[in-house]
């Protein structure tokens, strides 16, 4: 479990105790909410991952499409 007191990678807010992780070759990046983690995924033009645990995982319904 991650320490929900850690900033941010993008806006520096507290991640919370379900970050949105961003795994890189070299460590892995935490943010507060996805779209923290979309808008790094843009700036750094990041392919998206698979979404991680706890993040749209079994326990959560997927998306439906419009």
């Amino acid at each position: 479990m991650t320490d929900p007191q850690i900033p941010c990678d993008l806006c520096a807010l507290p991640v919370g105790v379900k970050p949105f992780d961003l795994a890189l070759p070299d460590r892995t990046l935490h943010f507060c909410c996805d779209g923290c983690l979309g808008i790094y995924q843009m700036l750094n033009d990041i392919k998206e991952s698979p979404p991680a645990s706890g993040q749209n995982g079994p326990e959560s319904p997927p998306r439906s499409s419009p």
